[in-house]
């Protein structure tokens, strides 16, 4: 008896001394993703922060950049086309992408599979090489127009236009807006709809009153990430447009490379990222509300 209470007593001091490792282990743990964090990602924004507000010459503080932005036509002509842009690849995504999403979410065993590999295949294929071949195929001597021509039709001009800036973009990050749709929809229990249509409702009346509002939390996501996505794109606006369809993150390396004005285009970085934030925001407040007006 005694042996077994000396040997409860070392159990019970070993947790006690044992306990301020586990206390502390989560935030050992995450050391060293927050280190990353505050190195590569927090320091560059404050450092950009910083250039933004200072003059290249003297080194003063000044909110000058911010003023010229704010009230040069062009610059807000720049911030409208790239919002614009935005919006309207959004708007396609999520009608071509709602039946594929919902089309994926009742799927079952192969065809499921397959549907995901189709919708997830073009995303292991490089940025550069997907814009690349939406080149070959939009060109002046592209697919398209040889097809158009070989119908005896007049040719389209789609490249270095908003129309095949748009039609790249769509097909680089619909998948992303069929994901968060479909993950909504698993969630969502089939017979919901079927008691629907016993009750004497059609689908579209179905779609409109029971799926579109259980689906919002996952179209919310979906267009917030889309749209974040469109305005911050890069490569594919760069290969496929041209001065005409100027977007922010375009006119940011080219005041960088061109220009050499680092403190407009640290404003103009800091601008995209204020949008992007209130956006991040936006979705916040517009789950929440979901989720409380959900049964």
């Amino acid at each position: 008896m005694a042996q077994s209470r000396k040997v409860s007593n070392t159990v019970f001091s070993g947790q006690a001394s044992m306990w301020p490792a586990f206390k502390w282990k989560p935030l050992v743990l995450l050391a060293p993703a927050v280190l990353f964090l505050l190195v590569f990602f927090v320091g560059p924004l404050l450092i950009n922060f910083q250039q933004s507000l200072k003059t290249p010459d003297s080194g003063t503080l000044t909110a000058a950049y911010y003023i010229k932005v704010a009230s040069d036509p062009y610059y807000l002509r720049v911030l409208g086309q790239t919002l614009m842009l935005g919006v309207v690849v959004v708007a396609i995504c999520l009608i071509t992408g709602y039946p594929l999403a919902y089309a994926i979410a009742r799927a079952r065993g192969g065809w499921k599979a397959a549907l995901v590999f189709v919708l997830v295949a073009p995303l292991l294929v490089s940025v550069v090489v997907r814009s690349f071949g939406w080149m070959v195929i939009l060109g002046s001597n592209g697919v398209i127009n040889a097809v158009l021509r070989g119908l005896g039709l007049p040719s389209v001009d789609l490249m270095y236009s908003w129309t095949g800036i748009t039609i790249a973009l769509v097909h680089v990050l619909l998948p992303f807006m069929v994901l968060a749709i479909a993950s909504t929809i698993e969630t969502l229990d089939a017979s919901i709809e079927e008691a629907a249509q016993v009750l004497g409702a059609h689908r579209a009346r179905v779609f409109y009153h029971v799926m579109l509002p259980l689906c919002t939390e996952g179209i919310i996501t979906g267009s917030i990430l889309t749209f974040t996505l469109t305005i911050g794109s890069f490569v594919t606006v760069m290969l496929l447009g041209k001065n005409s369809t100027m977007v922010l993150p375009l006119l940011i390396y080219q005041r960088l490379t061109v220009a050499s004005d680092w403190p407009t285009a640290a404003a103009l970085g800091i601008i995209l990222l204020a949008v992007v934030l209130a956006l991040l925001w936006l979705q916040a407040r517009l789950r929440h509300t979901a989720h409380e007006a959900r049964p």
